[in-house]
């Protein structure tokens, strides 16, 4: 229930007050719902999408059976309120005229426009013929005569009738359709069509080759330029791709390089990747998906695109079909078949997961996925996806519709149907297709809406907000039907009517604004208004397509929270010119003609703090194909890849830097060396390629005044435990330069992590604390991590025991970083690594003790993978940044939801089973698959027999009591990046900005770029070797972050900082050369890149 409060009566605020306490927590609950579900009874909208199922018409036959009709508003008479069509898949067409007051009345007999018998999918509105009305152009499908399926263009006659034309115009296409887009694309002024199609038959993969670079008919996309009024097809011309993989769901147009020309982006299901079309503003299109994004969505749905953070730049986000609870996700994932993952990669399908992606535009052609760390990364099988500002508070929020009519993917469905296929085929009987349909289980989801909190972040709000309702959904769009000032929701059901949502949030301010072109184009389509507030600012297009089979109304819509007048107003028109509105008065609808000058588009830039520079050695790390998830089935990341790590020292006293660059197996590290001349191979060293470094570190090590090199040999590959290459190194230079492999190093075998090299004695001879990462082929049993005593002349002896505790059993050991934390005088030793808390040990000058507690308030487990310390706050003391695995990811950490890993024998087979168990929702549940399990433990087939029976399963479900209490076990509480602020008494943990925890960092460069006296931060980083499941985790680019000298940090994008890698950066190393500084940047399996410090 909803209480406007119309005045402040004295009587009437005690009734309300009276109320509120007799009516409790009800009433207050009730309040809070932002959007209120409009009765049939008051709406007049009786529309039904409604299915048979039948021998012929069903899932089995025709794979887009569920995919639902869309919905397109628009004020089709020019009254000022916005009327609504809807598509039904069997039934006929409804066009609904608004009378006001959330009332419509049923006009389609009268408009002419319910449509044909055949099977209809999307619906636009746009003035095609440039006389000032909205037009309706509506798309079909199916597996009927293509000449049955013409596409019908209803050009608007004024009150409210229509007569198709699109034969005459051109557009009367009987491909396979899903929607179609109008915009200018050539910008001269009449409006173009972009045609979604899909195929309507599943290409197997053998055919994939054959039929990729051929135009199919009726399942390629086609681009239609209007030449005075006349549709012509240049799709093969333009660069538009046709092939028969095409199976287009969701498309939508804006200016996505800022350059001007209108793009267009289409998501494809299936294999068949996105389409990025970058305009190139002479007729033509190219497709630079894979040159803008690193992976994407991989059944694709619908699309949004839009500016979600008001940094002047437009964000991508597309939707797939990742549930939200364990349970359904469980009963959708299979087995992950990688050699048929890396093939389609050859083949040029690039990277793909299932999952809804956020391309968070970084400028420059650049975008980072951050859909898991906004959390709106999982909302089950979901259709159209729209930003608008449901609060007006002047930030987008996000609205999905949802649900599939039958579970098609279920895992057990799957096999239930190929062995009733292979029975039937066996007594050579026809399969009852229908009997198999309705065999398949039904489950209604709730629609999505999540509320934009800022900083990258979203809130699922829909159970607050009204959308508790559980069914199927598919095409959407968002208008302000009631011209009340806030934006109401329509919603295509499947099987129901629609759903009409009234706004009903508490009252802001807002503008919209109406824009009129002088040119056919009359709604200006393709336009730009940007809303300046002196605050954050909006900007929007006019582009009404977007969603799912769907168009929204070309009024634009801007929450202006607080603010009552907007200081101005730039409208960018279609042909670039430009127009300002100042001073407008919030809460009115503003229509705005066309006035303005011609122009061309402006790009400012600052100068940026980096340069991309030709100063690398030409050195490339080397690439392998070892994949660490066929010896342990259930790990998650690949320890195998970890290379190049970088060093450098002065070895022969000529002036200039020598550099090591670490190897990994089948290619060894390798110094080189800089001179006026350039870079040249270093001739006094020589390593083998059987080794992978880890940890380089330059030091005296034998007290003569020349710099040895200390080598840590890490990996996984196909090591064994025993095996020579994880043998650590210790190499002494002979004064000359030459280094040279000493023999009586200490003999010890596991996967190196990170080394220090630290006086633990006091007798002024570095000595080397050497962490264990892990045993390859034993992860995650903990290795004893090292203690060496330098006797100063270079010969260590292992005295572990005495010095660490648990005879150094501390962890999987990946980072360490060593401070006179009590200013003692005695170095002491802070570690991090993979579900182990950050530990502070301090040195007694006879052994270390663990005194975590005494420095930290709480226990900061994590996935670590490097420590930094930095003076960052200029207080004297030495501060630390720690590098955790990020949010961007499916896994939840907190101490409420801890991270598990258990190690054991599980199976006594001999080898070890690390099993993840995490949380999902509010319980925990193991993280493999069923497929996944069984691959690593063979015994539990038998528990398992199907889908179903793992879906709910917990740890204790598999695992007695006994078997978990003996096992190894590990936690995490966090997962976020943070600083750890040195106040004195100990250290306060302060969370780095939100775009560091996008990815996992693994390298830190603490460094003053723009010369203000403060520390900055460059973060490396991000995780390509990962289960499929996982996906890349490559959302960093080289991050830099600005501090102000106090602890807190603000991150640049690429252009302001001039930093952007693409790649796993696993070193940063700077170099101080004649012409200044130089950054190196080893990126694992590609060249070593660098960047000059302006």
């Amino acid at each position: 229930m909803h209480f406007p409060i119309k005045s402040k009566s004295p009587l009437y605020l005690s009734v309300i007050i009276l109320l509120i306490l007799l009516s409790g927590e009800g009433i207050l609950a009730q309040s809070s719902s932002n959007f209120e579900k409009i009765s049939l009874k008051k709406s007049g909208i009786a529309f039904k999408n409604q299915l048979k199922e039948d021998s012929k018409n069903n899932i089995l036959r025709y794979e887009y059976f569920y995919n639902g009709g869309g919905v397109a508003v628009g004020d089709l008479d020019n009254d000022g309120l916005e009327d609504i069509f809807f598509t039904g898949n069997m039934v006929s067409n409804r066009v609904y005229k608004n009378l006001g007051d959330l009332k419509f009345e049923d006009k389609t007999k009268s408009a002419g426009v319910a449509g044909k018998n055949i099977w209809t999918t999307g619906v636009s509105m746009a003035d095609v013929n440039g006389d000032g009305l909205l037009d309706i152009y509506v798309c079909y499908s199916g597996k009927e005569n293509p000449e049955l399926r013409e596409n019908e263009l209803w050009i608007n006659q004024g009150n409210f009738t229509f007569v198709d034309e699109a034969k005459k115009y051109g557009i009367a296409d009987p491909s396979n359709s899903t929607q179609g887009l109008f915009f200018d694309f050539d910008k001269d002024g009449d409006l173009d069509l972009y045609l979604l199609n899909h195929h309507i038959e599943a290409i197997n993969e053998l055919e994939f080759s054959d039929v990729k670079n051929i135009r199919h008919p009726y399942a390629g996309d086609k681009l239609y330029r209007n030449d005075e009024g006349k549709f012509l097809d240049i799709s093969e011309q333009a660069g538009i791709k046709g092939s028969a993989l095409g199976f287009g769901l969701g498309i939508v147009s804006a200016d996505v390089n800022q350059d001007g020309w209108p793009d267009i982006l289409v998501t494809n299901d299936y294999i068949e990747p996105h389409y990025l079309y970058i305009n190139n503003g002479d007729g033509t299109f190219t497709d630079r998906m894979n040159e803008y994004f690193s992976h994407i969505s991989h059944f694709s749905m619908g699309a949004d695109i839009s500016d979600i953070n008001n940094d002047g730049k437009l964000d991508i986000y597309t939707l797939d079909m990742l549930p939200e609870d364990n349970e359904r996700q469980k009963l959708l994932y299979g087995p992950e078949n990688y050699e048929q993952y890396a093939l389609m990669i050859q083949e040029g399908f690039y990277h793909q997961s299932m999952r809804n992606m956020l391309q968070l535009n970084q400028g420059d052609g650049i975008f980072s996925e951050v859909g898991q760390l906004s959390n709106i990364s999982n909302s089950d099988w979901s259709w159209s996806a729209l930003f608008f500002d449901a609060t007006n508070n002047g930030k987008k929020d996000l609205f999905i519709t949802n649900g599939y009519y039958r579970d098609y993917t279920n895992r057990d469905f799957l096999k239930y149907k190929g062995d009733y296929y292979f029975k039937q085929a066996i007594v050579n009987e026809k399969a009852d297709t229908l009997q198999l349909v309705t065999s398949m289980t039904s489950t209604p989801i709730h629609n999505y809406i999540f509320e934009n909190t800022g900083y990258l972040n979203f809130e699922d709000r829909s159970f607050d907000w009204g959308f508790e309702e559980k069914g199927f959904s598919s095409g959407s769009a968002y208008a302000d039907l009631d011209n009340d000032g806030d934006l109401d929701l329509i919603v295509n059901n499947l099987n129901e009517q629609p759903s009409l949502y009234h706004n009903i949030s508490p009252k802001k301010n807002w503008l919209q604004i109406s824009l009129h072109d002088n040119s056919e184009n009359t709604f200006a389509l393709g336009a730009k208004v940007e809303v300046f507030t002196g605050e954050e600012n909006q900007i929007l297009e006019v582009q009404p397509v977007r969603g799912f089979q769907s168009s929204v109304s070309p009024r634009l819509h801007f929450g202006l929270d607080n603010i009552d007048t907007v200081d101005s107003i730039k409208i960018t028109w279609p042909d670039n010119s430009r127009q300002i509105l100042e001073n407008i008065s919030a809460n009115q609808h503003i229509t705005v003609k066309k006035d303005g000058s011609p122009g061309s588009v402006i790009s400012s830039r600052t100068s940026a703090l980096l340069g991309k520079s030709d100063f690398a050695p030409n050195y490339s790390s080397q690439a392998n194909e070892f994949n660490d998830f066929k010896r342990q089935p259930l790990m998650l990341t690949m320890p195998s890849y970890i290379s190049p790590i970088l060093s450098q020292a002065d070895l022969n006293g000529d002036g200039n830097p020598e550099v090591f660059i670490g190897g990994s197996q089948g290619q060894a590290g390798k110094i080189m060396s800089y001179t006026d001349e350039g870079w040249k191979d270093y001739p006094s060293f020589r390593s083998s390629p059987e080794f992978t470094d880890a940890v380089a570190i330059f030091e005296d090590f034998n007290g003569d005044g020349h710099q040895d090199l200390y080598i840590g040999s890490g990996g996984y590959h196909d090591y064994l435990g025993s095996d020579e290459a994880l043998q650590d190194r210790l190499y002494i230079n002979d004064g000359t330069g030459r280094l040279t492999r000493q023999t009586n190093f200490p003999d010890y075998k596991f996967s190196t992590g990170t080394a220090i090299a630290i006086d633990v004695n006091g007798d002024g001879n570095l000595d080397l604390f050497i962490g264990a990462r892990l045993i390859p082929g034993r992860y995650p049993i903990i290795p004893e991590s090292k203690l060496l005593v330098n006797d100063g002349k270079g010969n260590f002896s292992d005295q572990t025991s005495d010095y660490l505790p648990d005879s150094g059993k501390l962890g999987l050991v990946t980072s360490s970083s060593s401070m006179d934390i009590n200013n003692d005088g005695k170095m002491d030793i802070v570690l991090a690594g993979e579900y182990m808390p950050i530990t502070i040990l301090i040195n007694s000058g006879s052994t270390f003790e663990d005194k975590t507690s005494a420095y930290l308030n709480s226990t900061l487990s994590g996935w670590w993978n490097v420590l930094q310390s930095v003076d960052i706050d200029n207080d004297g003391d030495m501060d630390l940044i720690a590098g955790n695995f990020g949010l961007n990811s499916q896994f939840e950490a907190s101490d409420n939801k801890k991270l598990r890993l258990y190690g054991a024998d599980f199976d006594q087979n001999g080898s070890i089973d690390p099993i993840l168990e995490c949380f999902v929702g509010d319980k925990m549940y193991p993280y493999p698959s069923r497929d996944e399990l069984l691959d690593q433990m063979a015994s539990m087939r038998s528990r398992f027999t199907d889908y179903a029976s793992y879906s709910k399963a917990q740890l204790t479900n598999l695992f007695t009591e006994q078997e978990l209490e003996n096992a190894q076990v590990l936690e995490a509480n966090t997962l976020e990046s943070i600083l750890l602020e040195n106040t004195g008494n100990g250290f306060q943990v302060r969370s780095l900005p939100r775009l560091a925890q996008s990815f996992p960092v693994y390298s830190i460069l603490p460094i003053d770029l723009n010369k203000d006296g403060n520390m900055d931060l460059i973060l490396g980083g991000n995780q390509s070797h990962t289960r499929i499941r996982i996906g890349l985790m490559d959302a960093g680019l080289g991050l830099v972050l600005i501090g102000d000298g106090k602890g807190d940090f603000s991150p640049l994008s690429p252009s302001e900082s001039g930093l952007a890698i693409k790649g796993d950066i696993k070193s940063i190393l700077p170099l101080y050369t004649k012409s200044g500084i130089q950054l190196l940047f080893g990126i694992n399996q590609k060249p070593l890149e660098s960047y000059t410090v302006r």
